[in-house]
């Protein structure tokens, strides 16, 4: 089941593009594990929607496309974890040097999920993750361990935001590049219908990742040739802000960012 799914993305949009996709070669799950980047550095990159089909085109030359059963384009719910005082969203609204995110990812299509623990550390993210039966509000013996271990402590954690989105996957044909495009971005709490405010709903969020930074990569100079600087943003931080009030998240270092979102959304 995919969580609050509203028909932002029209129909015919997501036609467009699984045509503009059908141009690129598709490989399978297996050969994309020629980039897993678990460890990695990441640049994201944040314009409107309406931006993605040219910018499909201009790319096409470059980069595979992950392809699953004919399918180019992919459902993913992820389920948010923090604590009382709502620190792994603190420590990002501070950009805290090291910070955490947990969470559960369902991949819909296949109805896989992951336990998944990220770090970012000095601009580096680690990613460790174990599998798990699906959403939750508490977890087993064997996840307990896994999250003390990468938390480095005990920490008691519970579920505080749901998202979903869709993803495209692409990877670099000559080097170990990951590209993935989120969109159709939609936020709730759990077990609640999507809440109104969807400050994503028309943005596409671009993450390029590579082993360490390369500003040469063919898709950060179509980005630099657009006028499109790399751009910090985070699903879980403008989801969190979407469903909690000022009273219950201190927001105001993002206020920058919802501004510039705002810009492009009003475009």
């Amino acid at each position: 089941m995919i969580y609050g799914r509203l028909p932002i993305f029209e129909q015919i949009m997501k036609e467009v593009l699984i045509e503009k996709l059908k141009k690129f070669h598709g490989i399978s799950l297996e050969e994309l594990a020629r980039a897993p980047l678990m460890n990695r550095t990441d640049e994201k990159f944040a314009f409107h929607r309406n931006e993605l089909p040219e910018i499909l085109d201009l790319i096409a030359p470059y980069y595979d496309v992950l392809t699953i059963d004919g399918k180019y384009i992919f459902d993913y719910s992820s389920q948010y974890f923090d604590n009382e005082r709502f620190q792994f969203f603190n420590d990002h609204h501070r950009s805290i040097p090291k910070r955490f995110k947990v969470r559960i990812r369902t991949y819909i299509d296949s109805n896989a999920s992951f336990l998944e623990v990220k770090e970012k550390m000095k601009g580096r993210t680690d990613k460790k993750r174990i599998t798990t039966s699906g959403f939750k509000n508490q977890f087993d013996e064997n996840e307990i361990a896994f999250l003390e271990n990468r938390l480095g402590g005990k920490m008691k954690l519970k579920p505080v935001m749901i998202n979903s989105y869709r993803r495209i996957t692409l990877v670099n044909k000559t080097s170990e590049e990951r590209l993935t495009i989120d969109f159709d971005v939609t936020n709730g709490a759990l077990d609640e219908p999507a809440n109104e405010q969807q400050t994503l709903s028309e943005i596409i969020i671009a993450e390029l990742k590579q082993p360490k930074l390369d500003r040469t990569s063919p898709f950060y100079q179509l980005m630099k040739n657009r006028l499109i600087r790399p751009f910090r943003i985070s699903k879980f931080c403008f989801g969190m802000m979407d469903i909690y009030t000022q009273f219950e998240l201190k927001s105001n270092r993002f206020k920058s960012k919802r501004i510039f979102i705002k810009k492009i959304t009003n475009k």
